[in-house]
């Protein structure tokens, strides 16, 4: 994620979506001592919509190689 943007679609913390072989959606998120596994394909859906508007706003490869680079050459 550009380190310029302030706010993106990932703040509200870590999320792993899941796929079954049957093609069920599910996600699983956890936060300060709270699982959840959420399988409704309405709440699901918006899940994976987030994650689609975090891959638009992510760095390309190229970019993110250059970021590592420069942070890596920081410290």
């Amino acid at each position: 994620m550009p380190t310029k943007r302030a706010a993106h679609s990932g703040l509200n913390g870590p999320m792993v979506l899941l796929e079954t072989m049957e093609r069920r959606q599910c996600v699983y998120i956890e936060a300060q001592d709270v699982v959840s596994v959420r399988t409704d394909r309405n709440e699901v859906s918006e899940f994976w919509l987030r994650y689609g508007m975090l891959r638009t706003q992510a760095l390309n490869t190229e970019e993110s190689a250059r970021l590592i680079e420069r942070v890596a050459g920081e410290q």
